[in-house]
């Protein structure tokens, strides 16, 4: 009964010990805010994996009402290219600007993305705090058709990489 009365009391001071020292490590300043700096992989790897959880915990389960056929990721494409590619980069040239927050703005084309489409139209609709990337004001089917287009931008096909092409430079 005393090893576990003091493996007990061990296993508290221990657990009060790291919760005090995190509270001293960032209320007196030490952790690193400097947006120039890479931020460690422990820092990474958790607000990752608290962003991904948060998301998928609060988008609706829901499948995509829009078929994804080349017109519908044309329209897509159209509102990404006026409205995202300054941060998440268009076909084959990665944004200069995005790559620079933190977390990096992903980079749709080059790596796609880890969210559904359903995830990718809550983040649009809600936005993510201390990203840059703030809520959308597009009408639920706009954003359906923003989040065919950037489930599938990494695979486009060439008819759609075309019509996108075509109806920007009009």
């Amino acid at each position: 009964m005393k090893k576990f009365v003091f493996g007990s009391l061990t296993a508290i001071l221990v657990v009060a010990m790291v919760a005090i020292g995190t509270v001293a490590y960032a209320g007196l300043g030490f952790a690193p805010v400097e947006a120039d700096v890479k931020p460690g992989l422990l820092e990474t790897e958790f607000m990752s994996s608290v962003v991904h959880a948060s998301v998928r915990r609060r988008a609706p389960k829901a499948q995509n009402p829009q078929t994804p056929t080349d017109e519908t990721l044309i329209s897509g494409g159209m509102i990404y290219l006026n409205d995202c590619v300054g941060c998440h980069g268009a076909p084959g040239k990665p944004s200069e600007f995005g790559v620079l927050f933190y977390p990096p703005a992903p980079q749709f084309f080059q790596m796609g993305t880890q969210f559904s489409e359903s995830e990718i139209v809550w983040i649009g609709r809600h936005g993510i705090r201390r990203t840059g990337m703030y809520p959308q004001s597009y009408t639920d089917d706009k954003l359906w058709t923003l989040a065919a287009f950037i489930m599938r931008a990494k695979n486009l096909s060439p008819s759609v990489l075309n019509g996108i092409q075509g109806q920007q430079s009009k």
